[in-house]
């Protein structure tokens, strides 16, 4: 099969950028080493609770364009550094 991307790594730009090209009606294919998507912002659920793989992680932004578009795909705690 042939497609219009190749993405090489499925961290938070690829899968981004992935995601956004096929909504876009491209195909697309991507390609990771890791057996999991995120790359080290991976969680696993474990019982319930949500264990980040290789250490916690803080998203912080003042751009509500980005807050928003992080918010559609996954939910947020709130922490003040």
């Amino acid at each position: 099969m042939k497609y219009d991307y190749l993405v090489v790594g499925s961290g938070l730009f690829g899968a981004s950028f992935a995601h956004e090209v096929k909504a876009a009606g491209k195909s697309v294919l991507v390609i990771d080493k890791r057996p999991n998507i995120a790359d080290n912002v991976y969680t696993q659920d474990v019982e319930g609770i949500h264990v980040h793989r290789f250490g916690t992680h803080i998203f912080h932004t003042n751009d509500k364009e980005v807050r928003d578009y992080v918010n559609r795909f996954a939910v947020f705690n709130h922490f003040t550094n």
